[in-house]
């Protein structure tokens, strides 16, 4: 049941970490397609 609990723990802190690292490499992105159409 520890074992359990930890990986549930680890599932929990490394969601947010995931959505960020995905946030950081979509933001770029989207701002560079965004400036290459506005012009």
């Amino acid at each position: 049941m520890a074992t359990r609990n930890t990986s549930g723990l680890a599932r929990v802190m490394l969601a947010p970490s995931v959505l960020l690292l995905l946030v950081w490499m979509i933001v770029p992105l989207a701002m560079t397609l965004w400036f290459s159409f506005q012009n």
